[in-house]
């Protein structure tokens, strides 16, 4: 019995320390589980104001003038003197350029010759009418004195008294006569188409007096206007032909810009133009600020828009003709318009309204660019879910979604 108790004692204290083991293990306190707390992210909002405002609608424009004077030779000449350069300011009235005028006197003198030789010839013909006008009163006079002295001869014939050739000798003086008088009232006659003649003649010769003369004038290109030298074709001693392009020359303060309109705003600037709308633009080139108007749209269109033409009205002094420009035109107001961040659109047409802590998601109506008074250009949208005082998220989170969790750390 002593020896079996021995052997078995060792494994009875082992059973009994497993077994307070787990009773311990049982019987210990539990601790409770931490709670799991949702991660809420800091984010900025603005607060939105719905409102009447403009859109602004970017373009891309080339600068162009309907004013552009190209000079042209008036004849054949040679280039006597080029007084500017091109890209040189000139004044209204300044010589431009000299053609060598002794090509276009000798035409001068020539053309007026030729009408000094036709009033010469028209004072005569009237000079040879009054004087017909006056031999033929005195050619019919003498006619009717020689039917007189036939009448006398044929009586003195029947009398015996005068022989049958004196007779017929009165008579051959009578026709004679009135062959004289016939070609003088022919000529008389005449004299309403030779002055209509010489007349005709004497016009064609003022006419070329007067092309002669506007060659001489023509001959000096003197500035029409104050304006820009957009380019000179010629150099000194060069001989040019008629109507070739001497220089160019065209006004600053007439400068337009070409402008493509899309297809999607055409008929909200054409309704615009129609109801005598201004729409004002905002004009950027190679640094150069200045403002334009738009004036008209383009005679044709295509499937991508139709062009438009700016009128340049402040700070076009340094624009040049075929320059490019980016356009700010700003369009006309739209109601309940909200101007946001970039940042506040997540793809084309939604953004996240923030309420009560969870992000709820909007769609909008994307109306152009805005340039409020942050300096900064933003976007300009609609929606009738967005009111005034709603906090719009504008920080871009790449887990946005329905019901996400955000805390407004910054407020706009």
């Amino acid at each position: 019995m002593t020896i079996e108790y021995r052997r078995y004692w060792p494994w009875s204290v082992l059973a009994l320390g497993l077994l307070l083991f787990t009773v311990l293990i049982i019987t210990r306190p539990r601790q409770p589980a931490p709670a799991v707390k949702a991660r809420v992210w800091q984010v900025e909002a603005v607060s939105v104001n719905p409102r009447s405002l403009e859109p602004i609608l970017t373009l891309y424009g080339q600068v162009e003038t309907p004013a552009l004077m190209q000079a042209a030779a008036p004849g054949k000449g040679r280039v006597g003197e080029v007084l500017v350069k091109e890209g040189q300011h000139a004044r209204k009235g300044q010589v431009l350029m000299r053609l060598d005028s002794r090509d276009f006197e000798p035409r001068v003198i020539q053309a007026r010759s030729d009408v000094e030789e036709l009033e010469a010839q028209l004072e005569q013909e009237r000079l040879r009418y009054a004087s017909d006008l006056k031999a033929l009163g005195h050619e019919q006079s003498l006619l009717t004195l020689l039917k007189t002295a036939v009448a006398r001869a044929e009586k003195l014939l029947r009398k015996n008294l005068l022989s049958a050739a004196a007779v017929d000798k009165e008579k051959v003086e009578y026709q004679r006569q009135s062959l004289a008088v016939v070609a003088r009232q022919l000529a008389v006659n005449e004299h309403q188409a030779k002055l209509t003649q010489l007349q005709a003649k004497l016009q064609r010769a003022q006419a070329a007096l007067a092309t002669a003369q506007l060659a001489l004038e023509r001959s000096q290109v003197i500035a029409p206007f104050d304006g820009i030298v957009a380019k000179v074709e010629v150099a000194e001693g060069d001989f040019v032909q008629a109507n070739q392009v001497l220089l160019s020359f065209y006004p600053w303060q007439k400068l337009e810009l070409r402008a493509r309109i899309p297809t999607p705003f055409q008929a909200e600037i054409q309704q615009a133009l129609e109801k005598h709308i201004p729409l004002r633009a905002q004009g950027e080139s190679a640094g150069s600020h200045f403002s334009a108007w738009l004036s008209r749209l383009s005679g044709s269109a295509t499937a991508g828009g139709i062009d438009a033409l700016f009128e340049v009205a402040e700070g076009g002094e340094r624009l040049r003709l075929g320059m490019t420009a980016t356009l700010a035109l700003r369009r006309p107001p739209h109601d309940n318009a909200v101007p946001l961040p970039y940042s506040a659109l997540y793809g084309s047409d939604k953004v996240f309204k923030i309420v009560n802590g969870r992000l709820h998601p909007v769609t909008v109506n994307i109306l152009g660019d805005y340039d409020g008074e942050q300096d900064e250009s933003w976007l300009l949208v609609a929606s009738n879910q967005l009111n005034s005082g709603d906090k719009v998220l504008i920080t871009h989170l790449p887990n946005a979604a329905a019901g996400l969790p955000v805390e407004i750390k910054v407020e706009k």
